[in-house]
């Protein structure tokens, strides 16, 4: 059921669009009352990302840039046995669980026990809504650990595991040719896992270049939003809802695409690779709104029907006028993911 407020301010809306002849589907107060029923179940829900990659690449780092809080410790492993971290965090009220696997991808002197590592694995991770396979951009080859750690996780989660899965290459401002190191680290990468789920599954797998050390890649795009972009799309059913309303305050739903705004960039926590090279890879944004670009709100659109299909009649208009008088009425959580579904539909 609307509360009196909200239903108050359907009514008024529905009137100034008749007044104005702009079209607005009669049932709009239904669609909204479900909207927030589906909202308000997911309050409770968490959403789950497991990170698999080589100790060093910038995994913690990248989920921290993503989520604009240090919820994953930026620091040096041991990598010398397999281990499952665990960082859970809250979020616009919304819980999150980042786990990592150091040394899954690592040369390490145990590689051989990989059965050991799969009920290790098993044991603690009892659900994942994405895989994210993080490696370095300018590493020109899928190391022997690392195709190893592609295994594990394939015999773990059964190959069905990909179908939720992210590519990011981190140090994308490392590459000599930057796109052409991309689409070629992409197909590499992208063989490998072939191996265990089939090219069908593996080929649809996108990857994202992004740069800690800088708010565009080396061919001038933002790479923040694109990230955001393919992490939701990508994402199970179960966590994608809970993870939009954990975000929903970070997405700007005045300002322009045009808007060249960009955040304040402060570096900190240094880290060590593995090749010994020191840089800060951690980035606190002082603008948290996301700036999306017309093909990104479509894409993301398109996965919210696919979560909310009730949306569907939800034309531009609407979104254009309630997203955000409807989401302030509303208030708290409920409210920012109102406010910014109807963004993507604006």
């Amino acid at each position: 059921m609307l509360n009196e407020t909200t239903k108050k301010l359907v009514d008024e809306i529905t009137k100034n669009f008749a007044a104005s002849k702009e079209s607005i589907s009669s049932s709009f107060g239904e669609l909204l009352s479900l909207l927030i029923d589906k909202l308000q179940l997911s309050q409770d829900k968490k959403f789950v990302f497991l990170l698999l990659g080589k100790t060093g690449v910038g995994k913690s780092s990248t989920v921290n840039s993503l989520l604009s809080k240090e919820i994953a410790n930026v620091g040096k492993y041991d990598a010398t046995t397999m281990q499952v971290q665990e960082y859970e965090h809250e979020m616009n009220g919304i819980k999150c669980l980042i786990i990592d696997t150091p040394g899954l991808c690592d040369d390490i002197p145990e590689k051989a026990n990989n059965q050991k590592y799969i009920e290790l694995i098993q044991n603690q991770v009892k659900q994942i809504d994405l895989l994210w396979f993080v490696t370095r951009l300018d590493d020109s080859r899928v190391g022997e650990d690392e195709k190893k750690g592609i295994q594990i996780i394939s015999e773990a989660f059964t190959p069905k595991v990909w179908e939720h899965s992210v590519i990011v290459f981190t140090r994308a401002n490392k590459a000599d040719d930057y796109l052409e190191e991309l689409q070629e680290r992409t197909k590499r990468i992208r063989d490998e896992i072939a191996k265990h789920t089939g090219h069908e599954i593996a080929n649809k797998i996108p990857s994202v270049a992004v740069d800690n050390k800088s708010q565009t890649t080396p061919d001038g795009k933002r790479w923040l939003e694109e990230l955001y972009t393919q992490v939701f799309i990508r994402m199970s059913e179960r966590g994608a809802i809970p993870f939009l309303m954990a975000t929903a305050t970070r997405i700007n739903k005045t300002q322009s695409n045009k808007d060249k705004r960009e955040p304040n960039w402060t570096f900190y926590n240094n880290y060590e690779f593995e090749t010994g090279d020191k840089e800060d890879v951690t980035s606190e944004f002082n603008v948290n709104d996301f700036v999306f670009t017309g093909i990104q709100k479509e894409l993301i659109k398109k996965k919210i029907i696919e979560l909310i299909p009730v949306l569907a009649v939800a034309g531009a208009s609407v979104g254009a006028v309630v997203g955000g008088p409807i989401g302030s009425a509303i208030g708290g959580v409920v409210g920012a993911a109102v406010g910014s579904i109807f963004y993507f539909f604006s």
